[in-house]
């Protein structure tokens, strides 16, 4: 609606409304968090986890409904349908921009259960959002190098704890959880330095998904499995600053409903067997979501020449 005003206009708007969407959602999300830690009773647990999802759900709604006043963006929603659930499930993506919370928010609002992300732990420090989403219960992960793992293999010990407490909390408050398999956000030079052998992605990494799998894959129906592209928003570009420019303009969005099986779901920590079937088989996910990417680019390209 208001995408047709000047970019350092549109600029200072987004950067009035979303973090005060954030900031006048956080607030009541951290004083329920605190009531919850303060009375630890379940009746109490349950209550606030209910108001927290329901504000939750108000801070989505307020985020779609700023995309759409200063951004004119077109959507691309293919591949499989999204069926309205009520029971917990996994969706997984590729990770391009801090845009991708708001777009997959958006992508996935009113079809499946309120969205849990897997966080790097420094965004805990943010200001109300950090708070925020710890009293949501998202786990929050470190993501340790090979090199520092292999020299204090303790270390992986917090974020498998991290993962395995937020799975206990869907047992009783279905939630969606969200994960960036590739564990950052994919450029060019990180690839590199990563020595991917895909083009439009890092290496993925296997652990909390993994381990989110086999806590919750009986309790679960399926995992979506999402491949996003901004053809138009690529790097060296910045879709968020683009975003929040009211420049962002076409978003694809690939869905892939995944029925859970055994085979996806077992004992990643103590069954080599399933590890190594499991991080193969997701290695075979990445390299056709990476085909997937470069026709999308190609013909988001044909599209744009014609």
């Amino acid at each position: 609606m208001l995408a047709f005003l000047p970019s350092p206009v549109l600029l200072l708007l987004n950067c009035i409304l979303i973090p005060l969407n954030c900031i006048v959602i956080a607030t009541p999300i951290m004083i329920l968090g605190l009531i919850r830690i303060l009375i630890p009773l379940s009746l109490i647990a349950n209550l606030c986890e209910q108001c927290n999802f329901w504000l939750y759900r108000i801070w989505v709604f307020d985020n779609a409904m700023i995309l759409k006043l200063t951004n004119n963006i077109k959507w691309h929603i293919s591949g499989d349908e999204i069926p309205k659930i009520k029971k917990s499930c996994v969706v997984i993506s590729n990770h391009l921009s801090w845009a991708d919370i708001i777009i997959l928010c958006c992508v996935y609002r009113g079809r499946i259960p309120t969205t849990k992300f897997f966080m790097k732990h420094s965004l805990i420090y943010i200001p109300f959002v950090g708070l925020a989403c710890y009293a949501l219960g998202m786990p929050f992960l470190r993501r340790y190098s090979r090199e520092k793992l292999l020299k204090d293999p303790k270390l992986r010990n917090a974020d498998i704890e991290s993962t395995k407490k937020a799975c206990r909390r869907l047992a009783t408050n279905p939630s969606s959880l969200i994960n960036f398999v590739e564990g950052t956000r994919f450029t060019p030079v990180k690839a590199k330095l990563a020595r991917s052998q895909y083009q439009n992605l890092m290496p993925p990494k296997a652990a909390s998904v993994a381990i989110a799998l086999g806590e919750i894959g009986k309790d679960i129906d399926y995992v979506f499995n999402t491949t996003l592209v901004y053809p138009h928003n690529r790097y060296p570009s910045k879709p968020f600053i683009d975003l929040l420019k009211g420049k962002l303009k076409d978003v694809y969005a690939d869905i892939e409903l995944v029925k859970v099986t055994p085979e996806i779901s077992g004992d990643y920590l103590g069954d080599k067997a399933y590890k190594h079937q499991f991080t193969m088989h997701l290695r075979d996910v990445w390299q056709e979501k990476d085909e997937k990417i470069t026709k999308i680019l190609k013909d988001s390209i044909k599209k744009a020449e014609k």
